[in-house]
């Protein structure tokens, strides 16, 4: 039931906007007597125009929402990865403290999840990353090839995940195109109001149906477009990438320790 609320959310929100333009509608026709001053058909260009902007800006933000997807199980695997080859190292030549390397790797873990949930910065998490480095000093001293190497190529993949996910959370696509696409929104509700229908219910279906269509996808697509702005209270978005790789590896590595 919770994730049927979730995913009706952004619907949800849109209808008060929706039910505003549907009585303003109703109240021009019925309380100021205006029919309209254009015929539906006459309109269809533009509403044609904004399901085009609609597409475009769409596609544009899904790219990055399908890679936004795939870094928390990318992060998860390399660190856990890091993980594996400091158990091999240590069963190798035991010669370090394995619980402290682990404890090292889970702090950095919770640092990560911290960032995602507003209680910690950039900073620490790319501090925790940097840390890493002494773990690969002490795999290097057990001299069992090149695993070393190893938890180097997986730190350097995890600053990269970690990178990406911030210039994500800190940019949009296209301003220019989200403010075409607002002024587009506001021209087709206002053409609504003034159109003459042939039928007043059908008028108020149609003018019901798309103010709820370009509402909801103008905050859709700035939901997909910021995957990661997880909101301070806890509660999940709609578009909000799911953290479950990060979060069961978390807990499977606070059960080793």
């Amino acid at each position: 039931m919770k994730l049927n609320l979730i995913k009706w959310k952004p619907m949800i929100a849109a209808l008060p906007i929706t039910i505003g333009v549907v009585l303003l509608k109703i109240g021009v026709v019925h309380g100021l007597g205006y029919d309209g001053l254009v015929h539906f058909s006459e309109i269809d260009l533009v509403i044609t125009g904004g399901i085009f902007l609609i597409g475009f800006m769409l596609a544009g933000t899904l790219a990055d929402y399908k890679e936004s997807e795939k870094i928390p199980a990318e992060m998860a695997a390399a660190i856990e990865s890091i993980e594996d080859t400091v158990v091999l190292a240590h069963r190798f030549k035991g010669d370090f403290d394995l619980a402290t390397q682990k404890r090292q790797l889970h702090e950095m873990t919770e640092a990560i999840l911290n960032y995602y949930a507003h209680r910690e910065t950039e900073a620490v998490v790319y501090q925790k990353i940097e840390e890493l480095t002494s773990i690969a000093l002490h795999v290097e001293q057990t001299k069992i090839g090149s695993t070393s190497s190893w938890v180097k190529r997986e730190q350097t993949n995890l600053r990269r995940f970690f990178s990406r996910t911030t210039v994500i959370k800190r940019t949009s696509f296209i301003a220019t195109g989200y403010a075409f696409l607002e002024v587009l929104t506001i021209v087709v509700i206002c053409l609504l109001l003034i159109t003459r229908f042939e039928n007043f219910i059908t008028g108020i279906i149609l003018v019901a149906f798309f103010t709820q269509i370009f509402i909801y996808m103008v905050r859709l697509i700035k939901d997909i477009d910021h995957p990661f702005e997880y909101p301070v209270n806890g509660r999940v978005r709609a578009a909000d990438i799911d953290l479950f790789p990060l979060i069961e590896y978390h807990e499977r590595a606070k059960r080793r320790l």
